[in-house]
């Protein structure tokens, strides 16, 4: 198993040159196709609805506001790919999709091995929120949650969350390709150990594959979850957290609260998530 298409999302924020620059490292590592899209939604659709008194001419000034600021968000998302991906050598292609974001984002990640996006931060988290849950949730692949910051190398020192779930055993799976090339792994057990499946299953199951993986045991105190795992996949030097993308049913629901929400919203290395 490898990754031969890789899918990236550059939504010509702040964050299009971070999620570039993994999407390339990434094709790299794997001479994988790296597939770039830019979603561009319909200006009608993002004006507020208001009261009947609202004129004509105003709905009409409000559309073309919106209007221009899709277009500049398009030419810079354009840069952003012209700036990181050209140079780069890798082989790849260039998209502009309109239509319903999350949709559309779906739509095309069924089609690809990893899907790559921004961790939702800043005054665009809620449209980025609404575009990681469609990723997660309806394409039925891998995806990987880029943080902001400089460029960093992604993939070299690996930590897999496990908790023996389902979620957690397709994260594992998905991420094979990068568990195989990756200098360090290791497997790390927050609380009590499962019993059917413990963390050291887990690390024979790897080792069938030929991957070497540690085990690093925590208990979380009176700290959450999500917290003690980021605690210590910062002490390991981690550059990627595998982990499962939930069991509750829709990504939303769980960014209110419990280790996802700590995990979206402070994790300060890339994260592989898998449903």
């Amino acid at each position: 198993m490898t990754y031969a298409t890789i899918l990236a999302l550059a939504d010509g924020g702040p964050t299009s040159d971070a999620v570039l620059d993994a999407a390339v490292q990434l094709a790299r590592r794997f001479r994988a196709q790296l597939e770039v899209i830019h979603l561009k939604a319909d200006p009608s659709s993002l004006v507020p609805v208001v009261g009947e008194g609202m004129s004509g001419a105003l709905i009409e000034q409000m559309i073309d506001s919106m209007t221009r600021m899709l277009e500049t968000r398009a030419k810079q998302a354009r840069g952003a790919y012209d700036r990181v991906v050209g140079p780069s050598g890798v082989s790849a292609t260039w998209r502009e999709i309109s239509g319903p974001g999350p949709e559309s984002l779906a739509t095309a990640g069924r089609l690809a091995d990893l899907t790559i996006l921004a961790r939702p931060a800043g005054e665009d988290s809620v449209t980025q929120a609404a575009l990681l849950d469609a990723a997660v949730f309806d394409t039925g692949r891998p995806v990987m949650i880029v943080p902001t910051g400089p460029a960093a190398p992604i993939g070299d020192k690996v930590a897999i969350a496990w908790n023996a779930t389902a979620y957690s055993a397709r994260a594992v799976g998905s991420a094979l390709p990068i568990l195989k090339t990756a200098k360090q792994v290791t497997i790390v057990a927050i609380g009590e150990d499962d019993k059917a499946a413990p963390a050291a299953a887990l690390a024979s199951y790897l080792a069938r594959h030929d991957i070497a993986a540690a085990i690093a045991r925590s208990d979380p105190g009176s700290q959450s979850v999500g917290r003690a795992l980021l605690e210590r996949t910062a002490a390991l030097g981690a550059d990627l957290l595998v982990m499962g993308g939930y069991g509750h049913s829709r990504l939303r629901e769980m960014m209110l609260g419990g280790a996802t929400r700590d995990v979206l919203h402070n994790a300060t290395l890339a994260v592989l998530m898998a449903h």
